[in-house]
């Protein structure tokens, strides 16, 4: 089996964006993890303010990173992030 999938997603306490993509993200894992029973992953929750390395994304919080490249931020289209994971498969 390949290297597991490393999804980040960074956000910031209080922000109801945020709790919006952490649902968001929960089905399209629950997707992906019924399609692809088979695939490795890792889901990150990253605290803004306790990780100055992200400080980067404090104007796009919510970002959701796979394998360390950004694919969404303040909002997650679930197809479009269920397609790049599929197309790491």
């Amino acid at each position: 089996m390949s290297e597991p999938i490393q999804l980040t997603m960074v956000v910031r306490q209080g922000c109801h964006l945020c709790e919006v993509a952490e649902n968001d993200l929960a089905r399209v894992i629950g997707r992906f993890s019924a399609e692809y029973p088979d695939s490795g992953f890792e889901v990150e929750l990253v605290e803004l303010d306790s990780k100055p390395e992200f400080e980067k994304y404090t104007d796009e919080i919510p970002v959701l990173l796979i394998n360390g490249k950004q694919v969404a931020f303040w909002r997650i289209d679930e197809d479009r992030v269920f397609e790049q994971l599929r197309k790491l498969v």
